[in-house]
């Protein structure tokens, strides 16, 4: 059998071998178009809560911490949870109240740092030893288990008598200490009045 013969009997599949082709074709034609999938989770809301108001307990099951805010949206992606204007008091037997305030927040996704920023109040109650102390700064990092606060931002602290500006501070509610980390300069409050 020679080459020519050999294509020769070939010929009769090249028909049914162009409808193949064509009919293939023309079900890629048809069908829809596969969505083009991205790769990257998108930062959409799974929770939402408007108006919160969140009460947490001691072991004894009296109140430790009060939170509100307007809002809270947790975002299921990266376990985050973002709070707009939180409101929270810190209650702890034999030690004054801590207040604090912002416009923004953020909470860990395991609860245990609260990110305050954008007009941050802090404000310690009066004691029968220390007057009421009021601090403000932009943002402050907050770890409630360990009833400490701190900034690495610019920070005024006033109190009936003093008035202090620094940059950085570290607040421990457990020892009533605060610690103003650089550029401190104090005046008298009742002079700044």
């Amino acid at each position: 059998m020679t080459v020519a013969s050999r294509a020769r009997s070939w010929l009769p599949l090249l028909p049914l071998l162009g409808i193949l082709a064509a009919t293939y074709w023309l079900d890629q034609q048809a069908q829809p178009e596969a969505e083009k999938t991205d790769n990257r989770k998108q930062h959409t809301a799974d929770a939402i809560v408007d108006n919160l108001h969140a009460v947490t307990l001691n072991q004894q099951g009296t109140p430790r911490f009060i939170m509100a805010a307007k809002q809270l949206v947790h975002y299921s992606d990266d376990d985050s949870t973002t709070l707009d204007a939180p409101d929270i008091t810190a209650i702890t037997p034999m030690r004054p109240d801590v207040h604090m305030t912002s416009k923004h927040g953020a909470l860990s996704s395991k609860g245990d740092v609260v990110e305050l920023n954008d007009d941050v109040r802090i404000v310690r109650a009066a004691s029968k030893t220390q007057n009421e102390l009021v601090m403000l700064t932009d943002y402050v990092k907050v770890m409630p288990d360990l009833e400490t606060a701190q900034t690495d931002r610019p920070v005024v602290v006033t109190d009936a008598n003093d008035h202090l500006s620094a940059v950085g501070m570290e607040m421990d509610n457990r020892a009533q200490t605060i610690k103003l980390l650089s550029q401190v300069k104090a005046s008298n409050a009742v002079a700044q009045n």
